[in-house]
């Protein structure tokens, strides 16, 4: 494994920076999931004799990368599971997206999941069976005809960040299913990445703050140096503020 794939590790976490076009867990026919991947890694490098524990406690969508985090004490996946529920976890990611998407906003929206074509369905008006969605967004570079923004899900539908943004008209470089007009990275990945994530330790209670670097294929490598762990976590606990008490 590369050395920047794990991002943080101790005793009961395990916080890896996920490539794009894979699985998180069940994996279908000869795919190879993450969670299975990294037990067996973590039962080699540590010389295991019997099975390993590790928890799944949130996911990434297949052709999204970035900040994952895996529990490996029960006690701990009880009470990260808790911690997402209170949202006490925050987390950011980074998109570029089709189309110049200026400034920065709130944007609601209402959420129906349609199974038949495997979609967010996204309504401007509350709708039966639709799920509000809470979506803050603030563009950060601007090259040629594409846009790099940070994301902060508020709300955590399913699709809920690639949805919103290609019903805006800016779909995520990459995300044919929602309106992009071309595959990246042999169609692995959509430019979607969960940059940052901050979360109260379970078990020492002290907070945790894990930045996954951006992957090569995205059009803006060389970031403003100021997208480090002090501002993002500045900037989750001022918009913490604003939209979730």
């Amino acid at each position: 494994m590369k050395e920047d794939f794990i991002l943080f590790e101790d005793k009961s976490l395990l916080v890896v920076n996920k490539p794009a076009g894979m699985v998180v867990q069940g994996a279908k026919d000869l795919e190879v999931s993450l969670l299975n991947l990294l037990k067996d890694y973590l039962k080699k490098r540590d010389n295991k004799p019997g099975n390993v524990f590790l928890a799944v406690v949130h996911r990434l969508d297949k052709p999204v990368s970035g900040a994952l985090v895996f529990a490996k004490r029960t006690k701990a996946a009880r009470r990260l599971t808790e911690s997402f529920k209170q949202k006490e976890v925050g987390k950011f990611y980074l998109a570029e997206v089709e189309g110049i998407l200026k400034g920065q906003n709130l944007i609601r929206a209402y959420l129906k999941w349609d199974q038949k074509s495997h979609k967010a369905l996204v309504f401007w008006e509350p709708k039966e069976g639709a799920k509000e969605s809470l979506t803050y967004y603030e563009t950060l570079q601007v090259v040629k005809n594409r846009s790099l923004v940070l994301l902060f899900p508020i709300t955590g539908r399913k699709h809920q960040l690639r949805a919103v943004l290609s019903s805006l008209g800016f779909p995520v470089v990459g995300d044919v299913r929602y309106g992009a007009k071309r595959l990246v990275n042999q169609g692995k990945a959509i430019l979607l990445h969960a940059c940052f994530i901050c979360f109260p330790h379970p078990l020492e209670k002290e907070p945790v703050e894990v930045l996954a670097p951006l992957p090569q294929y995205f059009s803006f490598p060389n970031l403003d140096k100021t997208l480090n762990l002090e501002f993002l976590n500045k900037k989750f606990q001022d918009l913490k503020k604003l939209y979730q008490e």
